[in-house]
Parts: C-alpha cells; sequence; structure tokens
C-alpha cells in the first residue's frame, strides 16, 4: 500500500494539478447546489398530506362526480361525510348516472327525497374498506351500507394460474377506479350506480315497469305470477314487449293461447332462474377465478336446457350477458334460440328476493312450448 507521504511526494505537472483544482472546485460547487436546492422535507420522513380531504368536499371538487355530489346535498348527508368517518363511498360518475336518465343536478328535485337518501346511503359504508381488506376471490360478500341493507362485493384477485386480475364489483356494477384514500375514508368509482329495491320483490319490481307488461301478463296466464312475491330466491332474465315480440308474443296474441296446450314453464318460466342470485358480473368473476363462468341448468319442470354465461362483451368490452336454450343437455341437441344483452344500465336490478336483468330478445315462440 502506498503511504500518505508517499502520495504527499509524487510530484506533479502543472497541467494535472490545474485539472485536479478545476475538478476539486466542480464537485464543492455541485455539492453546494445540492445542499440549498433540497428542501429539509425531503430529508425526513414522509408527512401526512395535508391536502387530502374528507370525503364530501373530496366529491365536491372533482368535477365527475358533480352529480352525486348534488344528490349528497339533496339528501343531507354532505355534513355526515366531512365528519369522523371512517367511510367508503361508491361513487357513480356523472356519466353513470347520465345512462339512468340523469343529466343534471336539477333532475334530483323530481324525485322523492326519502327514496332518493336510501339509494345514496346505499353507495356508503360506515367504515373504511381498502381493496386489500377484501376477500380475495370472493363472490357476493356482503357489506352493511348507511342506511341498513347490506350490498354485495365481488373480487375476482388471482386466476387459476397465479396471475393478478384485481376486478371488483359491487352489485354487479364495476369498479373503475379504487382506494381513493380520503381524511376520513377511502373512495372507489363505479361505472354505473347501484340499483337496490331492497323494498320490493321482484314482481313487485317487474309491475312497475310498463316495458314487460306482456312478459306480466303472460306469467299470470300460466300461473306463474304469484311464485315471484314469494320468499324464494329468484334471477329474472326479463324480456320487455319488444323482445317478445320478436317471437311471436304480443298482448292480444295471448288472448289467444290456451293455457292447457302450453308449457308454461317453457314459454314464459325460460326468462326465470329459481334459487339463484346471480349479478351479471359474478359469471365474470367466475370466468376470471376458475376459467369457466358459465351455469348451465334444466328448466323447471322440462327437459330443455339453459346455457347462461356473462362477462365483458365485444366491442365495448362493458358488462353483458347471453342466454342459450336447447333441447336437451348435450351439444347434439337442437338449439331453440339464444340471446345477448349489453345494455349494462338496465341490468342487475337487486330486490328483495332476487334480481331483475333486462333481455332484448325472447328466446321461445309459442309453437315451441307446445304440449305434445
Amino acid at each position: 500500500m502506498i503511504s500518505m507521504k508517499k502520495l504527499n511526494n509524487v510530484k506533479h505537472s502543472k497541467p494535472v494539478l490545474q485539472i485536479g483544482k478545476m475538478l476539486f472546485a466542480l464537485a464543492m460547487a455541485l455539492q453546494l447546489l445540492f445542499f440549498t436546492g433540497c428542501k429539509h422535507d425531503d430529508l425526513s420522513v414522509a408527512l401526512p398530506n395535508e391536502n387530502i380531504r374528507p370525503a364530501a368536499d373530496f366529491i365536491k371538487n372533482n368535477y365527475e362526480m358533480r352529480l352525486f355530489y348534488a344528490a349528497l346535498k339533496k339528501t343531507g348527508y354532505t355534513e355526515q361525510l366531512n365528519g369522523a368517518g371512517p367511510f367508503t363511498v361508491f361513487v357513480p360518475t356523472d356519466e353513470a348516472f347520465n345512462r339512468q336518465g340523469i343529466y343534471s343536478t336539477t333532475d334530483f328535485d323530481k324525485m322523492n327525497v326519502d327514496s332518493l337518501k336510501k339509494i345514496i346511503g346505499y353507495h356508503i359504508l360506515p367504515r373504511k374498506l381498502m381493496v386489500d381488506d377484501m376477500p380475495s376471490n370472493g363472490i357476493d360478500i356482503r357489506y352493511a351500507t348507511l342506511t341498513g341493507p347490506e350490498l354485495y362485493l365481488s373480487r375476482a384477485a388471482f386466476n387459476p394460474n397465479g396471475g393478478v386480475e384485481n376486478e371488483l364489483y359491487i352489485d354487479g356494477v364495476e369498479v373503475i377506479r379504487k382506494d381513493v384514500v380520503l381524511a376520513n375514508g377511502v373512495l372507489h368509482l363505479l361505472d354505473n350506480v347501484m340499483k337496490p329495491n331492497y323494498n320490493k320483490t321482484v314482481q313487485q319490481w317487474l309491475a312497475e315497469h310498463a316495458d314487460y307488461s306482456v312478459f306480466v301478463k303472460g306469467l299470470k296466464k300460466f300461473n306463474l305470477w304469484d311464485q315471484l312475491a314469494t320468499g324464494v330466491t329468484f334471477t329474472i332474465f326479463a324480456p320487455n314487449n319488444k323482445a317478445l315480440e320478436n317471437v311471436g308474443i304480443t298482448d292480444v296474441s295471448l288472448n289467444t293461447l290456451e293455457v292447457d296446450q302450453y308449457l308454461g314453464d317453457r314459454l314464459f318460466g325460460a326468462y326465470i332462474l329459481y334459487d339463484r342470485h346471480f349479478f351479471i358480473s359474478d359469471s365474470q368473476v367466475f370466468s376470471l377465478i376458475n376459467s369457466n363462468g358459465a351455469y348451465n341448468y334444466f328448466l323447471k319442470n322440462d327437459s330443455h336446457y339453459m346455457n347462461f354465461g356473462g362477462g365483458k362483451l365485444y366491442p365495448e368490452f362493458k358488462l353483458g350477458y347471453g342466454l342459450t336454450l336447447r333441447s336437451g343437455n348435450t351439444v347434439s341437441d337442437v338449439i331453440l334460440n339464444s340471446a345477448t344483452s349489453n345494455l349494462t344500465a338496465k341490468n342487475d336490478n337487486l330486490c328483495s328476493n332476487g334480481i331483475v336483468h333486462h333481455l332484448v330478445d325472447g328466446l321461445v315462440r309459442p309453437d315451441q312450448a307446445i304440449k305434445k
């Protein structure tokens, strides 16, 4: 090793000494710039962000949430959501409200305040729920809302190959932005408005929507109506009047059908899934975590076989579903009809005893349900 004494005795040429002095001066200048240009906070432990706002103030100051804020203000939730919390707020975007026919803040003035308050309160949990707090690959996990009734949460975290999915749905509605930190909780942004009808049965919901009047009339005619008011769980794929017209069923033609000549459990029962509670997103989540999101079942009191599958449909990649009805449960059996529905805003109508989805086409013509 060369000693310091020997280093000091080394003779340098004049150019080398000049270069050394220049490098030393440059190093000192850079060091001075570093220390004078840095703030003290950069050298300290990160402090809490004083700009993080409580829920109501945060929502108020985000343009894509202006309609939800108007609903909060209309229902008197703003003061509560600026309180201590903690809260989890599921906020539909303005575009989501637009799909429900709500475009202006004044549209809320046309609504019953008590009913609106229940719906908005259903979008709020009295707790802080981050994504990591939610069960991985959980389906329809229930959480109590601010208004009491429970909402349903499904999270596809990992696929069978160990890949990360991280898709999240609340009452069938996709969460498009997760874990927005608030001063008093957390916010998740929704692609649609949740539609809880927890004080109505599927029967009451259908009766209140005139677009399904022919379907309702058919259910009544073939003695399938009364059961929809019971405590049995149903998933209803409800064809609107135009959908049934496409398969030859109208309000007028129903009057000509003789009940004892047709299989009612096929002609109108094909649209009823018994003892199951399916959001369209459930099929999407199952397909991600199990690589198979389809659900197959025989119609009640019938040998005909239904295939139900949901997912993100091309080209918009919005949640939709498809139904295929066969004469039996093998691929060689005849397909009677199939239909797809991607009108996300009209699906996932949660009721006290099930869910109603909108169907854009009929599945069974009268001649396909004649008794033999």
